[in-house]
This record gives structure tokens, sequence and C-alpha cells, in this order.
């Protein structure tokens, strides 16, 4: 088994680790040197889903022979209940290694007509654990018929020990910056992502061009707040927009909510006029879900009027809500000329 001095390597990717506590780093790191740390033909990291029954895969063993992370024929982020699979529910559970060989009419039948499919002889399956907890499993892949040795099987637990604790503190460290990056009332993501947002997108295309921004108001909180219940009506309030808001866009696009009753879409590859229709479709949403009781105001921006700067597109987009707020609300204008 590769390399031949394994605690210098251990120890050297255990210096990367520490370097980092992005997800995306941590399996980039992982999948650089999974074949040559185990020795194998490659190998996968997956987690266990927190309702326990699912497993979760970070990485995978994709169809050019090779594991890497975003490949256009990865299974990466794929689904599948532990019960389907016996032999990786005892490894979970357990927390000890078990292997499975194609050629052993004594392993697994459903697990070795599995990894068949994939020109896979064998595999040895070890537990993440982290702080004593199962967090998911390591399978180490070979396309060879191969028993894996004790030796080799102490080398490859020593190797999840030093990936486990990185990828749990990644997942910790992503868990929070999403805290940090939502809205707590409406769990829409908030002003602060919608600052990067924007940024990311100037940064990427050179231009706004791509993107089309439709910042929305609730009509009227004050009012909701004073005759329907207090705050907790317009809390209420506000909780419905946000709700109404995020099933009426793509998974792509992305809802934010600026502060008080003012809102924000930004929508990839639209238009001035997709976003109106966004808008409507959303306001039509609302009006049905509350009953006619409550209503946007609505104003839009294409990307290119707003040229190269987010903050001269976010004020076109607010005037013209400013605008249609003026006239009454309950409507959408699209932003004039700057």
């Amino acid at each position: 088994m590769a390399p031949e001095n394994r605690l210098q390597a251990l120890f050297d990717l255990l210096t990367a680790l520490s370097s980092t506590l992005e997800l995306e780093e941590v399996l980039s790191l992982f999948t650089a040197r999974a074949a040559e740390l185990t020795g194998s033909s490659s190998a996968e990291l997956s987690l266990v889903h927190p309702d326990g029954k699912t497993v979760i895969m970070l990485t995978d063993w994709s169809g050019n022979w090779g594991t890497t992370v975003g490949d256009a024929y990865s299974e990466a982020g794929e689904t599948y209940p532990m019960h389907r699979f016996q032999t990786i529910r005892r490894v979970i559970e357990e927390q000890r290694p078990e292997q499975c060989r194609v050629s052993d009419a004594w392993a697994e039948q459903e697990l070795r007509e599995s990894i068949e499919r994939y020109g896979i002889r064998s595999t040895l399956m070890l537990p993440l654990i982290a702080s004593g907890d199962t967090i998911g499993l390591m399978e180490v892949i070979d396309t060879r018929d191969r028993v894996w040795e004790d030796f080799d099987v102490e080398f490859c637990q020593a190797l999840c020990n030093v990936v486990a604790p990185a990828v749990r503190n990644a997942l910790i460290y992503r868990e929070m910056r999403e805290m940090a990056s939502r809205d707590p009332l409406t769990g829409l993501l908030n002003r602060r992502a919608f600052g990067e947002r924007m940024q990311q997108e100037l940064d990427r295309h050179g231009d706004l061009s791509r993107i089309a921004l439709l910042v929305l108001d609730l009509d009227g909180l004050k009012r909701i707040n004073d005759t329907e219940g207090g705050h907790a009506a317009g809390d209420a309030a506000l909780r419905l927009c946000a709700d109404v808001m995020s099933s009426s866009i793509r998974a792509t696009d992305g809802a934010y909510r600026l502060g008080g009753d003012e809102f924000a879409v930004i929508l990839g590859g639209a238009s001035d006029v997709d976003a109106v229709r966004v808008a409507e479709r959303i306001s039509r949403g609302l009006q049905e879900r509350s009953e006619g009781r409550f209503s946007l105001s609505g104003g839009v921006a294409a990307g290119a009027a707003g040229a190269g700067s987010t903050d001269v597109l976010y004020r076109l987009a607010d005037r013209a809500a400013y605008r249609a707020k003026g006239q009454g609300g309950g409507r959408t204008e699209v932003s004039q000329a700057a």
C-alpha cells in the first residue's frame, strides 16, 4: 500500500486539513490524495443524515474511474436509505470496518451487485467517527479482487480519524455561516448575504448584465401592526411574504429580507420583463394566501442598467418600488434610466 511513509503522509494531510474550514476544500484535499494514501483505486466519503436513516454521498467513484468533486458524472449528493445495505448499516451502528468482495459468496448480495455495476471488485468500509459519534463512512474502493490486511485496515482507520474531525468542523462552520446569513424572523437570506451575492455576480462576470433585481415592499406594515393584532400580526405577514417568495422563484435565484418591510429577489439570467412576471406571481400568491389582506409594491431593474455598480442597480429598483407604493401599492414598476 502506498505511500511508503504512511505516518508522514497522514501528518501532511492533517496539516493541510487543519488550514481550512471550507467543506469543499476538505473534500478536495481528501480526493486528491485518496488513491495514493489508501493504495487503492479510489475512496469515497459519505455522511449520515441527521435523521439517522439516510446516507448522503459527499464524493464518489465517478464514471471516469476518478473521484472528482463536482464531476459531471459524479453521484456526489445522492442519498440512499441506510437499511438498503446491511453491511453499511453495521459499519455505522457498530463502528467497525467491513470488507466486501464481489467474489465472496458469503458477502451481502445487494452490496456485491451494487459495486459490481461500477466495475468495482472489492471495497473496505470504515466509520467516520468524531467526538464518539459516527458521522459517516469512508469506502476504499479497488477494481482488483483484494483482501485488506489488518495493517491496511488500521492505516485506513487512522486516515478516517484524521478526516472525520475536519469534515465535522467544516460542517459546523458552514452551519454557523448559514445562520449568520439568515434573517431570524423569515428564514430568508439577509442584507449581508444580498450584498455578497451581488458582488459575486459583479466579480464573476465583470458587470451585472446577467441578473435582474426585484425589490418588494409589504404595503401597510404599520397599519397591520396597529389594526390586526400588533407586532405579532406584522411578523406573521412578513413570514407569509417570505414563504410566498421562496415558493415562487427558482432554486438558482435568491430571496432576501433587507430589513423592515423590504425584500429583494435576485433573478439569474433574467430580463426586466421576466422580473415583472415573477413579481406578479408573488403578488398573486400573497393575495390568495392572505385572502386579499396583504399586497406588495415592486420595483424592477435589469442588471445592464446598473452597469458595474451594485449600489446603482439597487437604487434603481428601490426607486421603482417607491413609485409603485406612491401610486397606491399592489403594483410593480420598472426602473427608469439612471
